[in-house]
This record gives C-alpha cells, structure tokens and sequence, in this order.
C-alpha cells in the first residue's frame, strides 16, 4: 500500500487530505510542520509527501535540505499559491520536487496528480 506524508500547518485542510487519500486506498500520515516532518518520516517511510510551501519554522528549502540526510527518499508535491515558470519548474526538479498543485486547488486535481506520481515519476 501506498504511503503519503501531508504536512500543512492548517489541521482542516491536512483532515480533509488525509480522509480523500484514505478514501483512495492510500495510508497516511499528517505532520503540521517541517520538523514535524522530519521527526516521522523515517518511522512512516512515505512513498510521497504533499508539502505545504507557506508554514511557521523550517523553510521550504531547509526542510528539502534536510530531507536528503534522511534515508527515506519520497517524491515531492508541493502546495503552493505560486505559479512556476519553466525555468522555476527545472529548478524545483534540482531541489527533488516532481510535482506543484496551486492553491487553491479541486481535491481531484490534487487526487489526480498524487495518482500520476505512485505510477511513474515524471518531472514537472
């Protein structure tokens, strides 16, 4: 079974993924912070993780920074209120990142892109 880590520091938003997620057969865990991240990601071994780009602590790039000195290696979604530009995209790519969503997003579409990214790993 599939394992997906949504961290976002806004609880009823993290509620609301977590119960679609479950509802598409997958097992997940929540963390409401980087820290909190990093903390459970090597106990629940994620095969991805939606991160939030805006939260409280650990930036965005601290939190991948630190990510590679863990031995669990997911794939990257970020949730973001940013759109990217192509030159933005490969450098997402670089920092491990093989997805974005743009807030605010339809649920499917969030769905939708977590379901490409179990399957295969394309870049952005």
């Amino acid at each position: 079974m599939t394992k997906i880590m949504i961290v976002d520091d806004e609880q009823d938003l993290r509620e609301m993924i977590e119960l679609m997620l479950r509802k598409e057969g997958f097992q997940t865990n929540t963390a409401e912070n980087g820290s909190d991240l990093l903390n459970k990601i090597d106990v629940f071994q994620p095969d991805l993780v939606t991160l939030d780009v805006m939260m409280p602590g650990l930036t965005t790039r601290e939190i991948l920074e630190k990510l590679k000195e863990k031995k669990t290696k997911p794939k990257i979604i970020l949730l973001t209120v940013v759109r990217y530009s192509e030159e933005e995209k490969q450098k997402l790519v670089q920092m491990g990142i093989v997805d974005y969503v743009t807030k605010p997003f339809e649920l499917g579409n969030l769905i939708n892109t977590i379901h490409n990214h179990v399957l295969r790993s394309p870049a952005l």
